[in-house]
Parts: C-alpha cells; sequence; structure tokens
C-alpha cells in the first residue's frame, strides 16, 4: 500500500504542477495656496499636515506655461526603501527601485526596478481622465517645480505636485506624498473645468507592468491582474485569462499588477471600478481603475484619491496595510495548513538566521507530529507482508474470479485483524501537509536569495553545483536532487512491500528517477525538505525493525 500511496503523491504532485503552469491564479483635502497638503496617513488616520515640495500653480502651469511648451524631465525620490522616479510626462512612475531586493546574487547585484521594463508606455500610476470633451494631449506632460532629486527620510511625509492645463482651459493636478520608511504612497488627483462648457470626467489611475527579467516568475506562479470586490471575494487573472477578456468592468477595493515575490496595488480611497484591462506585448499588462462619473460645470473642481503600494509581497508589510491585502500571497490550496507553517519557519529563523536550517527543522517537527501515524502504517505493512504467501495462495485458487478472490482476501484480513487501510492513510494524511508546504516555500519572499551554506545561495531557485558540458550543451549538475533519488530508493528496499506482479515492481523502481526527474527544477528548500523527510523515514524504518526484531528474540 506504501508502494500505492508513493504513487499517489507523485501523481498529485504533477498535478499541481501541470496546473499551476497551465491556468497559472475620504477623498483627499484640496492643496492649499501655502503649498501645504493636509493628506491622511497610509493607516488611514486622522490627517496631519504635510510638507509639501514647492509646485507650480494651476493656472500658470502644464503643457502651455507663457505660450511655450514645457519640457518634460524626470523627480527623483529617495527613501530609505526604493529610489522612484517620476516623469512629468504624463506624471507617472517610470522607475521604482527596491534597495534592498537585489536582480541578482553577489556583489554585482543592483537594486532592482520592479516596473520590469524601461520602454514601458504607458507608465505605471498615470493620470486616467475619461472626458467627452476637449481630449487629453497624449500623454500631457506636466510642470512642477519640485528639485530634481528628493529625499525622504524614516518618519518623514513629502509631497510633490504636478499640473497641466489644456488649450481649452481644462486644468489637471496631481499629488503624490511619499512616506520614508513606507512601501505606501498617496496619489492624488483634482480636475478644475476652466473652459466655457460642461465637462463629463471620470478620474482614475492606469496601472502598467512588465512581466520580464525577475518579474517573469516561473512555470510554478501566475503573473497577472488581482482584483478585490466590495463584499472581499479575491479575483486573479492570468495574462491570458486578460488576453480572453475575462477582467470585468466591476466595482474595486483595489486592484493589483501582480507578480510572484512584489506587487504594485492601487487602493482608492472610495470604491472605485475596473475601466479595462489588456496586455502590453507579450507579457505586460494594463489595468485602468476609475471613480464615478461627474460633470464639472465651468469653475468646477472634481478630486480623487488613493493609496499605492509599490514592494515587496511580505506578509508583514501587506497585513499592515490591511483591506485584506496579505490574500495578494498565494499559499493555494491548503492556505490554512501552509501559513502555520511558514509561520514557524520565520519565527525559528529569528533564532537560527538561516533559511535552510529552518527547513531542517520544520520537516522534523512535522516528521514527529507524523511519528505515531507511520508506525501503523509501518506494523500493518509489515502484517501484509507476512500473509503474502498465503494471498499469493489466495490468488492462485480464485484466479479466475475476482469477486471470490476479494472476499477471501478481506476474510483472510479480519482473521489477522488487520485493515488495508492503515498503510495508505497515513501517507494520505501527510499529502495536504506536503502541498501546503510545497506552495508556502514558493511564495515565500523570504526564501529569494537566502543562502543555506556552500555553494548553496539561493533556496528559491533551483540548486547549481556546476556545469557539465556535453556534446556541446551546457548543463546544470544538481547534487541535492541526486541524493534525493538515492534515499528515495533506499527508503523503497527497507520498506516491508507486499508481492506485486513484475509491471508494478518496474514501475516502482521507476520512482526515484521520476521524483528525480520532477524535483530537479524545484526550488532548492523544497528539495531540501523532501530529501530530509526521506531520511528520517529511512532512520524511523531502521528503528522499528529493530523493534521488531528485538521483540522475536524476546518470544524465543
Amino acid at each position: 500500500m506504501e508502494k500505492r500511496m508513493i504513487l499517489a503523491i507523485a501523481l498529485s504532485l504533477a498535478v499541481l504542477v501541470g496546473y499551476q503552469y497551465l491556468f497559472s491564479p475620504p477623498p483627499p483635502a484640496p492643496v492649499g495656496r501655502d503649498n501645504t497638503a493636509v493628506a491622511p496617513s497610509p493607516a488611514g488616520n486622522a490627517s496631519e499636515p504635510v510638507t509639501a515640495v514647492p509646485a507650480a500653480s494651476p493656472s500658470g502651469a502644464g503643457g502651455i506655461a507663457q505660450g511655450k511648451e514645457v519640457p518634460a524631465r524626470s523627480i527623483e525620490v529617495k527613501t530609505p526603501l526604493y529610489t522612484a522616479t517620476i516623469s512629468t510626462a504624463g506624471g507617472g512612475i517610470s522607475s521604482f527601485f527596491l534597495s534592498r531586493y537585489k536582480d541578482v546574487i553577489g556583489p554585482g547585484g543592483r537594486p532592482l526596478d520592479i516596473i520590469g521594463s524601461k520602454n514601458l508606455q504607458p507608465l505605471p500610476l498615470s493620470p486616467f481622465l475619461d472626458q467627452d470633451r476637449p481630449p487629453l494631449s497624449s500623454p500631457p506632460v506636466f510642470s512642477s517645480d519640485a528639485p530634481s532629486k528628493i529625499t525622504v527620510k524614516a518618519g518623514e511625509k513629502k509631497s510633490i505636485l504636478l499640473a497641466w492645463e489644456s488649450s481649452a482651459g481644462l486644468r489637471m493636478t496631481r499629488e503624490y506624498v511619499f512616506h520614508g520608511g513606507e512601501y505606501l504612497f498617496d496619489v492624488r488627483v483634482q480636475t478644475t473645468n476652466g473652459s466655457k462648457e460642461p465637462v463629463r470626467i471620470r478620474q482614475g489611475l492606469e496601472l502598467s507592468q512588465e512581466f520580464q527579467g525577475e518579474l517573469a516568475g516561473d512555470s510554478y506562479s501566475v503573473n497577472g491582474v488581482v482584483t478585490d470586490t466590495p463584499k472581499g471575494s479575491l479575483n486573479r487573472y492570468s495574462l491570458k485569462d486578460i488576453s480572453k477578456g475575462k477582467v470585468g468592468k466591476d466595482p474595486v477595493r483595489w486592484v493589483a499588477a501582480d507578480a510572484k515575490y512584489f506587487t504594485w496595488v492601487i487602493l482608492p480611497d472610495r470604491e472605485w471600478a475596473v475601466e479595462g484591462a489588456r496586455l502590453l506585448g507579450e507579457n505586460g499588462v494594463l489595468v485602468s481603475v476609475a471613480d464615478n462619473a461627474t460633470v464639472l460645470r465651468t469653475g468646477d473642481m472634481a478630486q480623487a484619491g488613493a493609496q499605492v503600494f509599490a514592494g515587496p509581497k511580505k506578509s508583514s508589510r501587506l497585513e499592515a496595510v490591511g483591506q485584506g491585502l496579505d490574500g495578494l500571497i498565494d499559499y493555494g490550496w491548503f492556505a490554512f495548513l501552509a501559513k502555520p507553517l511558514v509561520f514557524l519557519m520565520k519565527a525559528s529563523d529569528r533564532v537560527t538566521g538561516n533559511y535552510g536550517i529552518d527547513i531542517i527543522l520544520l520537516t522534523v517537527l512535522i516528521k514527529i507530529l507524523f511519528f505515531p501515524l507511520t508506525q501503523k502504517s509501518m506494523a500493518s505493512m509489515r502484517k501484509t507482508q507476512e500473509l503474502a504467501p498465503v494471498l499469493n495462495k489466495l490468488k492462485e485458487k480464485y484466479k479466475g474470479d475476482t469477486q471470490k478472490l476479494n472476499q477471501e482476501t478481506m476474510n483472510l484480513y479480519k482473521t489477522y485483524k488487520i485493515n488495508p487501510l492503515s498503510g495508505c492513510l497515513p501517507m494520505l494524511a501527510q499529502i495536504p501537509v506536503f502541498i501546503a508546504l510545497y506552495k508556502g516555500l514558493l511564495v515565500t519572499i523570504e526564501l529569494r536569495h537566502a543562502p543555506f551554506f556552500l555553494w548553496i545561495n539561493d533556496l528559491s531557485a533551483p540548486e547549481h553545483l556546476w556545469d557539465l558540458h556535453v556534446a556541446g550543451y551546457t548543463l546544470p549538475f544538481r547534487l541535492l536532487p541526486l541524493l534525493m533519488g538515492v534515499s528515495m530508493f533506499l527508503q523503497q528496499k527497507m520498506s516491508p512491500t507486499p508481492s506485486m506482479e513484475p509491471a508494478q515492481q518496474k514501475v516502482m523502481l521507476l520512482m526515484p528517477v521520476i521524483f528525480t526527474f520532477m524535483f530537479w527544477s524545484f526550488p532548492t528548500g523544497l528539495v531540501i525538505y523532501w530529501l530530509v523527510n526521506n531520511i528520517l523515514s529511512i532512520g524511523q524504518q531502521i528503528l522499528y525493525n529493530r523493534q521488531v526484531e528485538a521483540a522475536k528474540a524476546a518470544k524465543a
């Protein structure tokens, strides 16, 4: 039965991997004339004054200033966590480098730009202004008196004002409020109708993302768009879903352009709706969200605002923002198991400082919890093995009568008080735990670029010991998957097994080879878990075999 359960685990794992590969899951206050804005804190607390960088007055700035077009320029904002660059051509973010996350491992690593492309258009957080007339220039070039470089220290808040005016008199002011020490910042839009006719508008934001390089993820993760409805229903749309137009124009609490480890999230101050979503090239996405439509008569003004989270999908950061943002971390079908397992791993890391050791300790803990069930499984399989000669005689006797054979087999089990399911139930119970830990290790950003020891420098990526050059091809040599396959083979040889047909025996002999190839491209952290689990199983089997031999010796 254990052999069948090993096959069941392999099939479950194949289904899991295949499924993910194929289907892969209060209005802002107006800006005062003294350039001091009143902004809500990231947590939505009471308002407090925000020191503002001097900005151009909307009445005399924008795409037209003193009869001349304003040249586009960049404004760099440096905080302890990231360096963002605002482009006045459209008013979006042209780069967003995370200071604590590098693009590659080693001294050559540079801060990671989570926009994913230098040629992305429209830029993330570009204004969305759906109007009947007059049309916007494409893109509008904003003006600003802000300096080219701004530093926001931890605990500080600074705002940057951008202004634009159309030839017909439609004026738009954009304000960014950056919070030092947080990945959360504010974006506000204020539109004033200075034309002579009423204008119907919908204010909002464009959210774009290019999933390439580090942001491309892998075959086990899904890049795309995530929306959260007012009822708290989380919807994930892959690039394939977006290409088929599956993203509906529905109200949302927030919307995200989401990669495996990093995300951009727009959290409107009030309920907005998705206006549209489409692909940008092969690996990019653009989603537009907007406020309700409003009609501006001459001199009227409309405001809209949102908070933006741009950064790593670290559970503590997402939970601090609230609104169910931690749901962006996709723990899969068994999230209720994956979350406590990941929590224990992180808690252990506060002591060890090494996630490789934490995975080993977590594996030991899981093995201890399942120790009694595994012992019962071993005892049942040994009894079944001892009955193998009798079972073989029954098979020979009732060779042409399957119904009678099954009946006599069950009678034999009843006589010797053997539950045929007791050998496989413990294995079935461990499958959800394995899948939960599998998903947990895949999506936990703390494992990204986390070293273990010696040549293992990234627990989130496949191990790479050295390269093999064969017939002009370069192949990676990985030691841990090979050791895992060997340990699985030894475990098979040591476990008591009932008699099997020759075809079944061949299949079981192939299982270590199949698992080795399956785990060849798996993250190192997952391979360590399975290898250590096999080693502990071998140790438990040795201990059980010694207990059986000691019991036999005592009876003799």
